[in-house]
């Protein structure tokens, strides 16, 4: 029996994402239908990886999603405050924060679509708020 689903999304592991990334998954009505890749920095591994072989496995897990659930888009997402990138300290503003992690989902989006070029691409950012809230926004 084939089993099959629309999405794999690619996001970081922080544990503070888990309730708002579930409530994402729910609202646009991915839960239950989407592979899931969680991993330190959601795609710093693919773009500037501790060792080759976390972009090799990350690059394996998405080959594996598309041809064993035919995936049809991928969503990558990545968050302010992210300890994979040093956390909101490294950064000048929350403004230029939010933009460096746009900017590092955009290349990891040029990277697969360079080996997957039929597949959908879709980002999510993650905003972590002082007050500890969470709020998972769909980019373009």
């Amino acid at each position: 029996m084939a089993h099959n689903c629309k999405t794999l999304i690619i996001h970081c592991m922080d544990f503070r994402l888990g309730k708002p990334m579930k409530e994402y998954l729910e609202r646009n009505n991915l839960l239950g239908d989407c592979d899931i890749i969680s991993v330190a920095g959601g795609v710093k591994s693919l773009l500037t990886p501790k060792n080759p072989s976390d972009r090799d496995f990350i690059l394996g897990q998405i080959e594996i999603s598309i041809s064993l659930h035919k995936v049809q888009e991928i969503i990558l997402s990545n968050h302010t405050d992210c300890g994979a990138y040093g956390g909101s300290s490294q950064f000048d503003s929350f403004g230029k924060e939010c933009e460096f992690h746009i900017g590092e989902m955009k290349r990891a989006k040029e990277l697969i679509l360079g080996k997957y070029p039929d597949i959908k691409i879709k980002m999510a950012l993650g905003k972590i708020e002082s007050s500890g809230l969470v709020v998972i926004e769909k980019l373009g």
